[in-house]
């Protein structure tokens, strides 16, 4: 595995999947975790999927097959202690007393004040270790209403109260939920930046950190679509509904038939040259040459957009042309002429996937239960060298613990420390707590940011949160369609129909849109921006001598790009031997697929993320775009850059202080698509041991029953608005027997109840019966409003939530007394009420700065970084690079 947190001491007491997830981070980088678990160990190891099994295995080797707990668990120790019950035996608590006094790092996921009660409160482990780091994940956060009132989450409650669920589906149904339980993975994930800053502080300053994740704040601030959305509301007042059904359009975008199953196409409408030279290429769109025009010809018309019959000739040509391909060979027709479509992949499919079977992902561990697990590799890779290729295979994880595996060895071990747990002197060689005051882990750090759309920027949004320098740069000559607007400046007629993701304040985009377009302001606060045009001669030598000056370089543009810019690895570490680059490709910098180009919903699709998502009952039709792939890369590789800063300048290990300095940077090659299939980890292993094709499950899951999402009632405070839901999800046959109690109440005279059917009893039964036990919750939520749903099942003490419109969440009293939405904004757009951080802690304060403005730093970068005298700076103007505006390439402005 590999070795870049190596010496960092984790401690995880969490269960279930985000902090468990969290802790794999660190495990699968170096870290040694330790696993506490129940001692009917963690809920993960009763969590499928099971392959086709129509019963929950419970033998007594079930617990260790679990392919969610298979997959979460690499690289980690376990030991057993009861910290679930309110009166733990003293044994086990002196045994977690003394492992956190060895830990830099303690993760859980309790209920707000569960620990305070046993006497492990954050004041109690800063004792026992002083400088200790304690990441407490959980449904709401710390404070708060919800909090204090123990409200209970789930996967589903998490992504329907703060992400876009709303928005997500088709309007002609229900609402419905990401795949798997991506949003529980994205969580951790989340967590594992402020945690590993966190760290990094300490290990600099002595201080201890605690760090509040709130699920729910993590996804009311994802940029897959929700920070857009709550953007777009603030500037038009308009909640986004979701979408009808796979809508006829001239630049398709949606899932297409095939000869063997289904494809995505997504084509941007300045992607329809490259549509148009695909089918020409097949001899298709060509026209009859009698008086029909070709497909070239009418999108040769500026006012195509406008064209009714387009979308008709369009799919004259499109149908025959997808018919006449398989799943795999579409993919690769189209991507000759770099238009984005690819195949629409289940797990099992990516198994066998060329690309990933080069690139070595999927590698075998054998485990003394569960025999032969297929595995995922680490999600990024590092080259230490100027060797820019992935020729050499990953890492293979260690397998998973059996429970309580290391318990015997590990209670002898920590039985050896001194009586009252505290570390010994030889623990702290270095004297970390006389180190310099705190400050942000990348205060005097300055980052090259050559990103685009959501992934990329997202990384370095985060990375300037931590106190980075961000210095984007803006090529004025070419406009970067779907990172700052889907059109240079779109006529005020259309600006209403280019939808909530390219919106504008009171729908006005204004004399430069580029900054005032809210899918830009997600991402771009804190960040500096400079124009320069790096195809010339002197753009290029220019942008190379800004490299000498910057610590870290970002770019996830497509493969090729960089060499054609003279900018590659090899390039760039011959100038500066310290500097970091980052490199996001979507399918890795080598491989079959690598030169694909896409968006994350094209790579979603292809790597078995979409296979999971959906309506069980419909087609993929009814499938809307959505973008894990974006948040999930984005902290994903913000954490990269992180612990391998902490490699080069000595923060990334205990006692790592000058002598762990290597001053040397290196290059992360961080395939997208490999990160975002560790969210669906279990179902790879799943297919690989019984050969399940899994299929969507809409809003249930493979592992609670009930769980879905539900009608609701009109409020009559917005008598309006008929679109009203609420999620519920029982995790346990408690959580079933305090919503059957519920039903029966709310039920009528000679309805029978529910409460003492056997054939609810259990999980199997649930699930066996779903559809008869959904009919008696939607006729129950369908008398109330989706927040009495909320407030009834959570003080029942059964996890529930209205699924919130972006207005809703604004409104929303969890929100409120935790002050997250913040106004920000800039001279160029005003100010509004935007999305707030996704994470607090205890740490220095992180800085809010206005969004980024175009070209708003070219006087500093290049006048006072780069030192350029008068007539160098005048060169730059008068080749066009230095300006406000985009450009035309004749210098005029758009």
């Amino acid at each position: 595995m590999s070795q870049l947190l190596a010496g960092i001491r984790v401690l995880e007491l969490a269960t279930g999947i985000s902090g468990p997830y969290l802790g794999k981070l660190f495990a699968d980088h170096g870290a040694d975790v330790i696993k506490v678990e129940p001692p009917g160990g963690d809920p993960a190891r009763r969590h499928g999927p099971w392959g086709d099994a129509e019963s929950l295995p419970r033998d007594a080797d079930s617990l260790e097959r679990s392919p969610l707990f298979l997959h979460l668990s690499t690289n980690k120790r376990s030991v057993v202690a009861d910290l679930g019950s309110p009166s733990p035996s003293a044994n086990d608590l002196e045994f977690v007393r003394a492992l956190v006094a060895e830990s830099d790092i303690v993760i859980e996921s309790f209920a707000p004040g569960h620990l305070n009660t046993l006497g492990l409160s954050y004041d109690t482990m800063c004792r026992l270790r002083p400088g200790i780091v304690l990441t407490s994940i959980t449904p709401f956060g710390q404070t708060g209403p919800y909090a204090e009132a123990g409200y209970r989450g789930s996967d589903i409650v998490t992504y329907a109260m703060g992400g876009p669920m709303w928005g997500t589906g088709i309007d002609e149904r229900e609402p419905v939920k990401l795949s798997g339980d991506v949003t529980s993975y994205q969580v951790g994930n989340l967590a594992a930046v402020p945690t590993l800053a966190a760290f990094q502080i300490s290990q600099r300053s002595g201080r201890p950190a605690h760090v509040d994740v709130s699920a729910f704040e993590a996804q009311a601030g994802t940029i897959d679509r929700r920070t857009s959305y709550l953007i777009y509301q603030a500037y038009t007042g308009t909640d986004v509904a979701r979408e009808p059904r796979q809508p006829q359009r001239a630049s398709p975008v949606g899932f297409y038939p095939v000869s063997d199953g289904w494809a995505l196409v997504f084509t941007l409408p300045n992607w329809t040259p490259r549509m148009v030279q695909t089918l020409a290429a097949a001899g298709l769109g060509l026209g009859d040459g009698d008086g029909e025009d070709s497909l070239a010809d009418r999108f040769a018309n500026p006012g195509w957009v406008f064209d009714p019959d387009l979308p008709d000739m369009v799919e004259t040509a499109l149908y025959p042309w997808l018919f006449s391909h398989t799943k795999a060979s579409v993919a690769a027709a189209a991507q000759v002429h770099k238009w984005g479509v690819t195949p629409l992949n289940a797990p099992v499919d990516v198994l066998t996937d060329e690309h990933f079977a080069a690139r070595s992902v999927f590698v075998p561990v054998a485990h003394p239960v569960a025999g032969t697990v297929t595995q995922l590799t680490a999600p990024f890779r590092l080259h230490s060298d100027s060797n820019s290729s992935s020729d050499a295979r990953p890492d293979v994880p260690t397998r998973a613990p059996l429970l309580g595996e290391h318990d015997a060895a590990i209670r002898a071990r920590v039985a050896e420390r001194p009586a009252n747990g505290a570390p010994t002197s030889s623990d702290n060689p270095d004297g970390l707590a006389h180190y310099e005051p705190p400050r942000l882990p990348l205060d005097g750090i300055r980052i090259l940011d050559l990103t685009v759309v959501w992934a990329g920027p997202g990384c370095t949004m985060y990375l300037s949160d931590l106190g980075a320098e961000v210095i984007r740069v803006d090529n004025p000559f070419v406009f970067p369609t779907a990172t700052r607007g889907l059109m240079a400046r779109p006529p005020a007629e259309v600006v209403r129909e280019l939808g909530p993701l390219s919106g504008y304040p009171d729908n006005d985009p204004g004399p430069r849109p580029w900054n005032r377009q809210n899918m830009f302001s997600s991402h771009g606060r804190g960040k500096l921006s400079c124009t320069l045009d790096p195809r010339t001669e002197l753009g290029r030598e220019t942008l190379l001598r800004l490299v000498d000056h910057v610590d870290v370089i970002v770019e996830n543009n497509s493969l090729g790009v960089l060499a054609k810019l003279g900018l590659d690895w090899e390039t760039v570490h011959a100038a500066n031997p310290r500097v970091i680059m980052l490199r996001m490709p979507p399918m890795g910098l080598d491989g079959p697929s690598a030169d694909w180009l896409g968006f994350g919903a094209n790579f979603e699709s292809m790597c078995g993320l979409t296979g999971l998502r959906g309506y069980a009952d419909d087609d993929p039709t009814s499938l809307t775009s959505v973008f894990h792939m974006d948040p999930a890369s984005a902290a994903t590789a913000a954490f990269a850059v992180l612990g391998l800063l902490g490699k080069r300048d000595g923060a990334g290990a205990m006692g790592a202080g000058d002598s762990g300095r290597t001053g040397v940077g290196e290059l992360i090659e961080f395939s997208q698509s490999e990160n975002v299939m560790q969210h669906i980890g279990e179902y790879f292993i799943d297919a690989a041991a019984n050969g399940t094709r899994h299929h969507p499950l809409g809003n249930r899951s493979v592992a609670r029953a009930p769980q879905g999402c539900y009608r609701c009632a009109v409020d009559p405070a917005r008598p309006d608005q008929d679109d009203e839901w609420a999620v519920i999800a029982c995790e346990n046959d408690a959580d079933w027997q305090a919503l059957a109690a519920l039903l029966d109440r709310g039920a009528g005279e000679g309805v029978p109840g529910l409460e003492a059917d056997e054939r609810f009893a259990t999980l199997d039964g649930r699930m066996a019966h779903h559809d008869e036990i959904d009919v008696r919750i939607s006729a129950w939520t369908e008398q109330l409003t989706s927040a009495e749903v909320f407030h009834q099942c959570q003080q029942a003490e059964v996890p529930g939530g209205p699924v919130l419109r972006e207005s809703q969440l604004r409104a929303d009293p969890q929100m409120a007394d935790r002050c997250w939405f913040r106004q920000n904004g800039s001279v160029e757009q005003g100010w509004h009420s935007f999305p707030g951080r996704q994470w607090g802690w205890d740490g220095p304060e992180m800085p809010w700065r206005p969004i980024g403005i175009l070209g708003d730093a070219n006087e500093y970068v290049f006048r006072q970084i780069l030192g350029l005298d008068d007539a160098e700076w005048q060169a730059l103007c008068d080749e066009g690079h230095i300006t406000r505006d985009y450009l035309h390439p004749d210098g005029t402005p758009l």
